[in-house]
């Protein structure tokens, strides 16, 4: 697996079984050492074959396929269009939702190539995300690629969220 010709292209439909098994393949490992009730939550409203279908009516999706498989996935939009309500928000801000790699994938330098494509792709000079408090191999990912975090959302219930932002060189 380590030595396969990894290719990124635009996703398409035939992709979003490759995205759930990607999600059921890395959501566990990252998520549930933070919160195990978070990371099925996350499994069960985000990584759905209906999610992804709706998602890719309003998000650009990318994916890195290696011997006819999705190792990684990575997506942009708008979050004016986003199904969820992000109430302490005003601006619309253009959002990275989701990059993730595969674990058998991972240290081969496909999320990075994955968010420079993304990065590509911004109309604006901002690209915004978020990460689940919590998460130390993503933050430490995003800030040595740019990133610095600009606000904390504390949650009661989950983790909390932190939106990280990079001002794009234009």
């Amino acid at each position: 697996m380590g030595d396969s010709v990894v290719t990124l292209r635009p996703a398409t439909g035939h992709d979003i079984p490759g995205f759930v098994a990607l999600g059921r393949a890395v959501v566990p490992p990252t998520y549930g050492p933070i919160d195990a009730a978070y990371a099925q939550r996350m499994i069960d409203e985000w990584w759905t074959p209906e999610v992804f279908t709706r998602s890719m009516q309003t998000n650009t999706h990318l994916v890195a396929e290696a011997d006819g498989e999705v190792v990684a996935l990575a997506n942009l939009g708008r979050l004016s269009r986003s199904y969820r309500a992000f109430p302490h928000v005003t601006d619309d801000r253009e959002v990275m939702w989701k990059l993730y790699v595969h674990p058998d994938h991972q240290g081969r330098g496909i999320g990075g190539r994955l968010l420079a494509e993304i990065e590509s792709l911004v109309e604006g000079d901002e690209l915004w995300l978020e990460v689940v408090d919590g998460n130390d191999a993503a933050f430490a990912f995003y800030r040595a690629h740019g990133f610095e975090e600009v606000e904390r959302v504390a949650d009661d219930e989950w983790p909390d969220d932190v939106w990280m932002k990079k001002v794009l060189a234009r």
